[in-house]
């Protein structure tokens, strides 16, 4: 009896096909791993208030000299922050961006010497706010210790508006009149200057965390119209809750 069937190695593949299909599927599984372990981005809201630096300025319209000015209390404020990350699960590293706002009204206070005959150094408050935005980009460190905490460091420039605006037009002070008319009431500008932010977060669900942080502004705005050149500097201690998407 004659059996017909397919000569012998037919139906084996070719060298070639073998290896380019195991390739393949490598590459495939490959890509798939890289995925689901790639860190996932995330977004941090916080809130807290900013202490700026008591400093000096010259402000022409109040004072024949430079003026002290004190901020006697932070300035509110709060923001959002995204990081977008490289590195394995327990160091991660890339790109932070973000953004926030302070502002205060009424609590700033100026003392100095006032023009006139008999002007003499005094301390007055005066009724004003002032108001800061600020975007910033730069890079961050993620240490992750554990399950449950992780710290941070970031850092990089950023752009940040201001505005001074006084509420009162008139001043007592010891002049030949007792009163300063201030005519220009408000200012604002942009500058470009640095940040930084610091902090430790704790796990409280899948994915979210609650922590604490610490964050450094510096930037030197023009407000010639009012108070002058004012260093806009100081720490900002915050509450932030933080969530990977």
């Amino acid at each position: 009896m004659v059996r017909v069937g397919a000569p012998h190695g037919a139906l084996s593949m070719h060298p070639a096909t073998r290896l380019t299909s195991f390739l393949f599927t490598t590459l495939l599984i490959t890509s798939v791993t890289h995925a689901a372990n790639e860190p996932q981005p995330l977004i941090q809201a916080f809130l807290g208030g900013l202490s700026l630096d008591d400093q000096q300025a010259e402000w022409d319209e109040v004072s024949d000299g430079e003026l002290d000015v004190e901020f006697p209390s932070s300035l509110p404020g709060g923001g959002i922050e995204a990081e977008y990350a490289y590195g394995g699960e327990a160091l991660q590293w890339g790109i932070n961006s973000g953004g926030s706002i302070a502002w205060k009204n009424d609590d700033t206070r100026f003392s100095g010497g006032f023009s006139g005959d008999t002007g003499g150094v005094i301390r007055v408050e005066i009724d004003n706010s002032l108001f800061i935005g600020e975007l910033h980009l730069g890079g961050f460190l993620r240490a992750s210790l554990g399950q449950a905490v992780s710290v941070y460091a970031a850092a990089g420039p950023m752009i940040m508006y201001g505005k001074h605006e006084v509420e009162d037009d008139e001043v007592v002070a010891p002049t030949d009149d007792g009163t300063v008319v201030i005519t220009n009431s408000d200012d604002s500008d942009f500058a470009v200057g640095l940040y930084g932010r610091a902090g430790i977060d704790f796990r409280i669900g899948k994915d979210q965390f609650l922590g604490l942080g610490v964050r450094y502004m510096a930037a030197e705005m023009e407000f010639d119209k009012t108070i002058g050149d004012l260093d806009l500097e100081g720490p900002q201690i915050v509450l932030a809750y933080t969530a990977y998407l």
